[in-house]
């Protein structure tokens, strides 16, 4: 048997279990896409992710991320029929009251302050 043949015979045998790893991560990475709710309820939950002091402030007062989850979450259950998308939720939602159209904000530690539209629109490009 010539060295070329044994070759072959070798990448015969060998070729699936060289190409299972790379099957699999391509299968994974593929068939896994966030739905637009699970996108929201993370977007929601990743206000947890904040440092520590992190405030929610709504209508001109400071409230506790705590309470920040607890009104989105409010919120989007009765919004939810009229929600689509994450930028639906963003945009209608996340993003200001719907009673005196002031903006929300998220006030860090440090004192540095942002929209709650910058901040979650970052976190759904994030993901």
């Amino acid at each position: 048997m010539s060295g070329f043949d044994r070759h072959r015979k070798i990448v015969r045998r060998t070729w699936p279990i060289l190409f299972l790893p790379f099957l699999f991560a391509f299968v994974s990475v593929q068939t896994y896409a966030m739905s637009e709710e699970e996108k929201i309820t993370a977007l929601i939950e990743s206000v947890k992710d904040t440092p520590e002091g992190t405030q929610f402030i709504r209508n001109g007062k400071a409230h506790s991320i705590a309470e920040a989850i607890s009104h989105l979450n409010l919120k989007y259950s009765k919004a939810k029929s009229r929600i689509k998308t994450a930028e639906d939720f963003i945009k209608h939602i996340a993003s200001g009251s719907s009673i005196t159209g002031e903006a929300y904000l998220i006030r860090y530690p440090d004192g540095a302050t942002v929209t709650a539209s910058a901040f979650f629109t970052e976190r759904l490009r994030k993901m």
